[in-house]
């Protein structure tokens, strides 16, 4: 249950105040009308979030412009763009090959639903409880009813079903899939190790939410992140920052030479245009 705080002080405030907020926190303005212009598009409490990420005391923004902050907002909304078109293309290509590699070598449309195939079934059986809801919100036809009154779902083949369930749900099924094979032979197509594949899935669903959410992605801390690959460590990439997916991102599409050289591309570009300071936040060490 949720319900207001027992005590608020903050009232809400229109443009003109939160610009004369950040005034009295030492912040320095080029033009106040575009910075309120800016304010009404951009929420106050989203803005400050950028704010404070480039001052080492919250709050204090002495030596700091309102542009400065415009313009690292703008930077960071780009890279989530070229982001999001990466992890679009990672996540159809992960879907097809995950569905393809196990149903046909189990010669079984059906993989997903036999626990057998899976290490915890605990967690298989949870699983697919949450993949009831995607079914339910695709339309998969009702065949019946369960003792409780529960809709029973005529299940999707596996090369349907990874089209209808989130990437989220799908990362949990393949990383409590039971056979070493399998992760070894999707993992290798994508330039992966079998252990390496699996936190590199897991890491890019949690990429992929944040970026749906509009989320910050520069000088942000990450729920998970990719293992540190031989290949990172070469390259002296920082396996906190988000020079680590970026480069992941980049193998996987070693098959796609097309898409491979847009993306890297489309990243350096950007990259140019960065601050020295906001440079050294992807952490991409020599690759960039």
């Amino acid at each position: 249950m949720i319900q207001k705080p027992l005590t608020w002080a903050k009232p809400a405030t229109n443009v003109t105040t939160q610009v004369s907020i950040l005034e009295s926190r030492n912040m320095t303005f080029a033009d106040k009308s575009k910075a309120e212009n800016i304010l009404r598009r951009v929420n106050y409490y989203r803005f400050c979030l950028y704010a404070n990420s480039l001052v080492p005391v919250k709050d204090d923004f002495t030596s700091l412009s309102f542009e400065d902050v415009a313009v690292f907002y703008n930077l960071d909304r780009e890279l989530r763009s070229i982001l999001t078109e990466a992890l679009s293309w990672a996540e159809v290509s992960f879907r097809t090959v995950f569905a393809y590699t196990v149903s046909n070598d189990k010669q079984d449309p059906f993989f997903y639903l036999d626990s057998s195939n899976f290490r915890n079934s605990s967690f298989h059986a949870k699983a697919l409880l949450e993949c009831e809801k995607d079914f339910k919100n695709a339309c998969i036809t009702v065949i019946g009813q369960d003792a409780n009154g529960k809709d029973i779902y005529e299940a999707p083949p596996a090369w349907k079903m990874v089209e209808i369930v989130s990437f989220g749900k799908i990362s949990k099924l393949f990383c409590n899939i039971d056979k070493v094979k399998y992760l070894d032979k999707i993992g290798k197509y994508f330039g992966f190790s079998k252990t390496e594949i699996k936190s590199v899935i897991k890491s890019l669903a949690d990429l992929r939410n944040q970026c749906a959410h509009h989320r910050k992605i520069l000088f942000s801390n990450f729920n998970s992140t990719p293992a540190i690959t031989q290949d990172m460590r070469a390259l002296q990439i920082n396996g906190n920052k988000i020079g680590c997916f970026i480069f992941c991102l980049y193998k996987m599409m070693k098959n796609d030479t097309d898409m491979q050289k847009t993306f890297f591309n489309k990243i350096s570009e950007l990259y140019k245009k960065c601050p020295a300071d906001i440079k050294n936040e992807f952490g991409t060490g020599s690759f960039l």
